[in-house]
């Protein structure tokens, strides 16, 4: 049976807990553009970024199905 992904964003809290590493490397790979699964990007005038991680992008990465208001099985 095909799980159904859903398109969606993945907290970069959630992704830090399946990755096994700190939020904030979290943020440097995206910031960085190491990773193929997720975007950062800065609104002018803004000295504050915001993150984007694709669901399907990251379970295709991972293995992780992130579905909304699930817990992270360690």
């Amino acid at each position: 049976m095909e799980e159904t992904i859903k398109n969606g964003n993945v907290p970069v809290s959630v992704a830090a807990q399946v990755l096994k590493m700190d939020r904030q490397t979290v943020r440097l790979l995206l910031q960085n553009n190491l990773v193929p699964w997720g975007i950062c990007y800065k609104n002018p005038g803004s000295s504050h970024y915001s993150y984007l991680i694709y669901a399907k992008q990251f379970y295709e990465a991972t293995g992780y199905l992130y579905e909304p208001g699930k817990e992270v099985q360690a």
